[in-house]
């Protein structure tokens, strides 16, 4: 029964995110990283409630629920979350688990006492680094205020790059982020020779 319902909810979230920068397609790469991260790890989890955590994480932002519940897109999933697991009959721990899962997503934020929070919330910060990540800050140009231009991504994605590593609570996260890191610096010193220092850009 649960099963039928978490592919009902993954179709709602693939019609729903079409975002290019937190849509379906990453909550997807999020789910894949953190359940690779907790079989480095060893760690054991639900692999059903961290699904459900990793396509529920960002719904808040999605067009038909950005404008309800709190203003805080963490706590608005979360809400949204919740509603969509009781009206499928989920059980109430489970839901619990997922909700406090999804509150806690967020880079800096402390992760809920359990392995799914841990692992989505490193997930999250990952998605935000490497070729993925630089693509991911280059979609946000004209969509995020504070991204206007490509040199103002370029700053944005190096600002995070400086920043994110150090959010990171697992150990074969931080490896995977230097990896992905040296990836970041290869791509902008590229662009920054090619371009006058992003004058050119």
């Amino acid at each position: 029964m649960e099963t039928t319902a978490v592919r009902d909810i993954e179709d709602l979230v693939a019609r729903a995110g079409t975002h290019p920068v937190w849509g379906y397609t990453h909550c997807l790469r999020v789910n894949d990283l953190a359940a690779a991260l907790g079989r480095e790890e060893g760690l054991e989890c639900d692999a059903e409630v961290l699904r459900l955590a990793a396509l529920l994480h960002d719904i808040g932002l999605y067009k038909a629920y950005n404008l309800r519940e709190a203003p805080n897109h963490a706590e608005r999933s979360a809400a949204v979350a919740d509603r969509l697991l009781r009206d499928a009959d989920f059980s109430p721990t489970r839901i619990g688990v997922v909700t406090e899962v999804v509150r806690n997503h967020q880079p800096g934020t402390r992760p809920a006492p359990f392995a799914e929070s841990v692992l989505l919330n490193d997930a999250v910060v990952l998605d935000y680094l490497g070729s993925v990540g630089m693509s991911r800050v280059l979609a946000m140009v004209g969509l995020e205020p504070d991204v206007p231009d490509l040199a103002s991504a370029v700053s944005h994605a190096e600002d995070l790059r400086r920043t994110l590593p150090n959010l990171l609570n697992l150990e074969a996260s931080r490896e995977l982020a230097a990896e992905r890191v040296l990836e970041m610096d290869e791509f902008t010193e590229r662009l920054r020779r090619a371009t006058d220092d992003l004058r050119l850009l």
